[in-house]
């Protein structure tokens, strides 16, 4: 009766073993999803602090040469780096696309933000008509 017992006892420690296993592994995708979750959600916060700052100067400048001074890049566009919110570092890639109007013209500015390992995080585009 008592190996009985002592068979049962190992049995069921086993069982126990094994569903703690299984909690613990389904528990640690649980914190890693988390974890990427949290990380992608601070990188587009970033990014969109980044992209206000970044329009901001756009709307702010007289022209296109005065928005370069303001951003840090030169000519029509380039990359410039700075620092989120967070403290992590960004690349910013800018460029301008002009379409001439009747009397001045439309200019469109494509901005994307990368982070350091260059992996996109978001892209968007502000347009500004400038008088002749």
């Amino acid at each position: 009766m008592t190996r009985r017992r002592s068979t049962a006892f190992y049995v069921e420690c086993l069982l126990l073993t094994v569903f703690l296993l299984a909690l613990t592994a389904v528990l640690a995708q649980l914190f890693s999803a988390a974890r990427t979750q949290a990380l992608e959600a601070r990188r587009l916060t970033d990014a969109q602090r980044l992209a206000q700052d970044i329009s901001e100067e756009w709307y702010a400048a007289a022209d296109e040469t005065d928005f370069c001074q303001l951003a840090g890049v030169d000519g029509d566009g380039g990359e410039v780096t700075r620092t989120g919110p967070s403290g992590e570092d960004y690349l910013l890639r800018l460029y301008t696309i002009q379409e001439p109007e009747n009397y001045g013209r439309t200019v469109t500015l494509h901005l994307e933000v990368l982070t350091e390992e260059r992996e996109s995080v978001c892209s968007l585009e502000f347009v500004r008509y400038w008088p002749d």
